[in-house]
């Protein structure tokens, strides 16, 4: 129960601390090229978070969240652009969509374990990314794709503070807040008995089968959410947006970050974003610092940087008050 309370007060600490660092980053950043970087890693937090609750909390490996991203990002593109409707319901949409198709999709998908749940998402993710590319109609393919999307405005005429960075800051601290209740719920308990033993956990009187859709259908609506954020941030966008390069950077995010934490999603995104441009004046050697640093962070913290950093302060608390 100490132990509990500890770290819900830990994240709840946590959570404060983001909404001042998205304040002073609000504030301070006025740079189109630094802005820019600011929000890809929110929206790419969002992203990761749900992915983070899927793989890390529930066990269940998905490498075709560019497919919910992408559908979340032709859901505004469609009903803004080409219906003319108001940004917030095309957003609901673009996070409802998903999530209700990856509920549908979740029965089947999920009966699959270890490699063969990962090539089926692998093939999710691929065919989203065809359709992408060929549904002329709807998402214009290749060329030219979804071109001017209009901005995200909510109220007035937009000419104040960026209403996308604000919005996507609070949809970034609902959706981590949201993550973290559940964690510390009973379905989050449910969860990590999934990911321990489903048979352990079926025996444990869950529901394993619509638990797992249910964190499927969760991890797709958040991946919906940041896609739509997503259009709005490029206004320009086509198929080649949302490979499965994504996919992979998506999966990345999460495990060098920390599977076993909400907070490593956060982490993992702001360095899968922020390293390749920190490391745009070295060209010959980007992709080589780019690989070893991953490389690393894999072998020598296998919990991922957000757990260490956890352990590291933990230690160093509890040396200070043993002094």
């Amino acid at each position: 129960m100490k132990a509990f309370s500890s770290a819900y007060a830990r994240d709840a600490a946590g959570l404060v601390a983001l909404v001042i660092v998205l304040l002073i980053f609000e504030a301070t950043i006025s740079g189109h090229f630094y802005r820019g970087l600011a929000m890809q890693a929110i929206i790419f937090a969002i992203a990761a978070t749900g992915l983070t609750l899927l793989i890390g909390f529930a066990g269940q490996i998905s490498i075709g969240h560019n497919a919910f991203v992408g559908i979340g990002a032709y859901c505004v593109a469609w009903f803004v652009q080409k219906q003319g409707w108001h940004p917030l319901p095309a957003l609901l949409v673009a996070t409802v969509g998903p999530a209700v198709l990856a509920y549908v999709l979740a029965r089947p998908i999920l009966r699959l374990s270890g490699h063969y749940l990962a090539l089926a998402t692998l093939a999710l993710g691929s065919a989203a990314y065809i359709f992408a590319s060929q549904w002329h109609e709807v998402t214009g393919g290749f060329d030219p794709g979804i071109v001017d999307l209009p901005r995200l405005v909510l109220v007035g005429d937009g000419s104040g503070p960026d209403q996308l960075f604000l919005f996507a800051s609070l949809s970034l601290v609902i959706v981590v807040g949201l993550s973290l209740v559940l964690v510390h719920s009973s379905v989050g308990r449910a969860l990590r008995t999934i990911h321990t033993s489903e048979l352990v956990a079926a025996g444990s009187g869950i529901n394993v089968e619509k638990a797992k859709a249910a964190v499927f259908a969760l991890s797709a609506g958040y991946a919906g959410l940041a896609g739509g954020l997503f259009a709005y941030y490029l206004r320009s966008f086509n198929a080649s947006s949302f490979s499965i390069m994504m996919a992979i950077e998506l999966l990345m995010m999460v495990i060098v970050g920390s599977l076993s934490t909400v907070w490593g999603a956060l982490i993992g995104a702001a360095l899968i974003v922020v390293l390749p441009h920190a490391l745009e004046h070295f060209e010959v050697a980007k992709l080589f610092v780019y690989g070893t640093v991953m490389t690393l962070v894999v072998m020598y913290l296998p919990n991922g940087l957000a757990s260490s950093l956890f352990s590291a302060s933990a230690r160093l608390f509890r040396s200070e008050k043993s002094k």
